[in-house]
C-alpha cells in the first residue's frame, strides 16, 4: 500500500509539472549542457526533437531567450549499473519550474542514456501556453490603454488660434499593413493597428542595444530589432526557425 502511494505521488507530481512547463512556447537549450557527462550521446539533439513534437519551439541563441521562454539542462544521474537522465527547466529568474528523471534497462550508453531521456520526457505535456499569453495580453492592453489616454493628452497642442490639434505618430508598413508606432517609456513601444484595440507588437527592451523582445497580438513571443531605420520582426516558423516582417516607415 505504501509503494502504491508513493508512486501515486510522484505520478501526480509529474502531471502537475507538465501543467507548468506546457504553460510556455519557448525553450532555450544551450550548446553545452552545465553537466559535462550530459553533453554525449546525442541528448541534445533528441531533447530537442523531443520537445518540437510537443510543439514547443527551440531556442539555441541566449539573446532569443527571455521571461516568456524556460531554459532546458540535462543531468547524467546513473551510475555503472544504471543509465539515468534528469532534465530540469528553469525559468529567467533561474527558479527550477519542474524536474523530470529517467531511467533505463539498457546497459549499452549511448542507446541506455537515449532511452532514459526518452522515458523523463514521457512526463511532459504538449505545450499550451494560452492562460499565460491571455493574462499577460490583459494586462499590457490595460497599460496600453492607460497610457495611450495619457499620450493624447501629452500629443495635443493647442495653436496660436485657439484650436487643438494631434501630433502624429510615426507610420511603419510592411506593404500589407500600416501600423503606428507609440513610445510607452525609453525601453517600451508598441506598434498599433488603429483599427484594433490591442497592439499589433509591444516591444520591450532587452540587454543588446536596438534588440527587443516583442509580444504580438496572438500572443506569441519572439524578437525585433532596427535594421537601417525600418524594424524587423522575427517571426517564428513551425519548424522552429524564424522569418522576417520588415516595417519600413512612410
Amino acid at each position: 500500500m505504501r509503494n502504491i502511494f508513493k508512486l501515486s505521488f510522484i505520478f501526480l507530481f509529474a502531471i502537475l509539472s507538465g501543467q507548468n512547463i506546457s504553460d510556455y512556447q519557448y525553450i532555450f537549450i544551450p550548446k553545452e549542457f552545465t553537466n559535462a557527462k550530459a553533453n554525449k550521446y546525442g541528448l541534445s539533439n533528441l531533447l530537442a526533437k523531443k520537445l518540437k513534437a510537443k510543439k514547443y519551439v527551440i531556442l539555441t541563441d541566449p539573446i532569443q531567450t527571455s521571461c516568456e521562454s524556460l531554459h532546458a539542462e540535462i543531468a547524467d544521474t546513473g551510475n555503472f549499473l544504471t543509465n539515468k537522465v534528469r532534465v530540469d527547466f528553469k525559468d529567467c529568474q533561474n527558479k527550477t519550474v519542474a524536474t523530470f528523471d529517467g531511467k533505463s534497462n539498457i546497459k549499452e550508453l549511448e542507446e541506455g542514456m537515449q532511452d532514459a531521456l526518452e522515458n523523463a520526457m514521457k512526463g511532459i505535456n504538449v505545450s499550451n501556453p494560452v492562460h499565460l499569453v491571455s493574462s499577460q495580453m490583459s494586462k499590457q492592453t490595460e497599460t496600453v490603454s492607460q497610457t495611450e489616454h495619457v499620450n493624447q493628452k501629452e500629443n495635443t497642442i493647442e495653436t496660436p488660434n485657439g484650436i487643438t490639434a494631434q501630433n502624429t505618430a510615426e507610420a511603419y508598413t510592411n506593404g500589407t499593413l500600416t501600423l503606428n508606432r507609440i513610445n510607452l517609456s525609453e525601453n517600451q513601444f508598441i506598434l498599433a493597428n488603429p483599427g484594433k484595440s490591442v497592439p499589433y507588437a509591444v516591444f520591450s527592451a532587452s540587454g543588446k542595444k536596438d534588440v527587443y523582445r516583442v509580444q504580438l497580438e496572438n500572443g506569441t513571443t519572439t524578437f525585433g530589432y532596427f535594421e537601417n531605420g525600418n524594424i524587423v520582426i522575427e517571426t517564428p516558423n513551425s519548424d522552429g526557425s524564424f522569418g522576417k516582417q520588415v516595417f519600413i516607415r512612410k
